[in-house]
């Protein structure tokens, strides 16, 4: 099975779990397991997978449809500009935590040091 091929079965397994932006999300499993950006999937979509890896990209799309978060599966997560390890054992940062973040940074910088 090809990039192509193993995208648009990833894809199609998404939809029939009515997971939210499947597209993407088999893009980045796949990028990520291939150590590549998103871009590569499209240049060398005829590239064939060994089945060791093609095993691994199925299995990580069953646990998006049991629904693991994206993140734990690659194990990234960008916050602040920044990109952070996260897996099981922490909260995944969300954009809305960021604004909070900026008001604490805001009101430090206001307070005098004793």
């Amino acid at each position: 099975m090809n990039i192509k091929e193993a995208l648009e079965y990833g894809i199609n397994l998404l939809k029939e779990n009515n997971i939210n932006e499947p597209i993407i999300k088999a893009r980045i499993i796949l990028a990520n397991m291939l150590n590549k950006n998103k871009e590569y999937l499209l240049i060398y979509e005829n590239e064939e997978l060994n089945d060791s890896l093609l095993n691994v990209f199925k299995n990580n799309i069953k646990k998006i449809c049991k629904g693991v978060p994206v993140q734990y599966i690659t194990n990234k997560q960008e916050f602040m500009g920044l990109e952070f390890y996260v897996d099981e054992n922490v909260l995944i940062p969300q954009p809305d935590t960021e604004i909070l973040v900026e008001e604490v940074i805001n009101i430090c910088r206001g307070c005098s040091l004793r």
